[in-house]
């Protein structure tokens, strides 16, 4: 779609031909001397007096042109599709578990994720992300945007850790919420991936979940690692030793059943991607990610109006003037 920056330029399409008008009823002057080929000269002027009667149409449309660039011109994109969603990570000391393995290598939790998730908003175009983590509380790395190079640089660089050794379940769906109270209704999307159950924060996720069901947002559980013991890394001169990481399951289906949403559980690598690609799947809805993006084409018309305004001048300097 072609909008114009600066429409009230075009006002002033009028003014050339206005310009050519007036000079036309400008009085030559008297000549001051007799010329010997005077005959000829009146013949020249007669005829030259007839040409300019006719419009000097590439004048003209060189000044309308030039008019046009000066209303710059936009091409913007509207009723652009897309998605509003918030990942919420858990970042607490049971995501270093090693139960995940690609080309036979051992894998943390969060390393894996970070993986996947990086390879889905790798694909993102018309979607706005936000990013936040949770330990012991939970915090915003970023809010929704359109820049999905910035939540992709952030998720990169998260750590087991950084927010803490616990798990707030609570306190990652009431920040998630906050986040998401200013979007549209149709995609307030929260998806959260954790791997253990709450041990930490103000909010129990069930007054969480009151919050996100009275806003409207949806919950998309993802439950990660195995059941049992699993391997934990220790000192770099230590080997790993084994520890049991109990999973809610029980309470993260029941904070996507009643919220809108749907629960998920990767217990191999491989699951982890067909997940997200299965999340991928919802519905879409117009929103204005182009806003900051619009196509100036000002240099078009300017380009074809100096181009007519040269041909009109050089055409000029070709007439024989008496």
């Amino acid at each position: 779609m072609i909008t114009l920056a600066a429409p009230f330029w075009l006002l002033l399409l009028p003014l050339p031909w206005l310009l050519w008008r007036m000079a036309l009823r400008r009085p030559h002057p008297a000549p001051a001397l007799i010329h010997p080929q005077a005959t000829l000269l009146a013949q020249l002027a007669a005829e030259t007096g007839a040409d300019r009667q006719r419009p000097p149409w590439l004048w003209l449309l060189g000044c309308g042109l030039l008019l046009l660039a000066l209303s710059r011109p936009l091409l913007t994109f509207d009723e652009s599709r897309g998605r509003n969603f918030l990942l919420a990570i858990d970042v607490s000391g049971s995501m270093r578990a090693l139960d995940y393995a690609i080309n036979n290598q051992a894998l943390s939790r969060l390393d894996l994720l970070k993986r996947v998730v990086d390879d889905f908003l790798s694909t993102r175009s018309h979607d706005r992300a936000g990013l936040l983590v949770f330990g012991d509380d939970a915090y915003t790395l970023a809010p929704l945007t359109s820049d999905i190079e910035l939540v992709r640089r952030l998720l990169r660089e998260i750590k087991n850790g950084m927010a803490g050794e616990r798990t707030a379940l609570g306190q990652a769906i009431a920040l998630g919420v906050q986040r998401l109270l200013h979007e549209d209704t149709r995609s307030r999307i929260m998806i959260l991936l954790t791997d253990g159950t709450n041990s930490a924060g103000d909010i129990h996720p069930e007054e969480a979940l009151l919050m996100a069901r009275h806003a409207n947002v949806r919950i998309y559980t993802i439950g990660l690692g195995h059941a049992g013991k699993v391997l934990f890394p220790r000192g770099p001169m230590e080997r790993p030793e084994l520890k049991e990481v109990p999973l809610d399951e029980a309470m993260l289906q029941k904070l996507a059943q009643e919220s809108g949403g749907r629960y998920y559980h990767a217990t191999a690598s491989g699951e982890l991607p067909n997940i997200i690609a299965d999340i991928e799947q919802l519905e879409t809805i117009p929103l204005d990610v182009n806003r900051d993006s619009s196509n100036d084409l000002f240099w078009v018309p300017l380009i074809a109006g100096m181009s007519l305004l040269l041909g009109a001048w050089q055409r000029g300097n070709r007439e024989v003037m008496p």
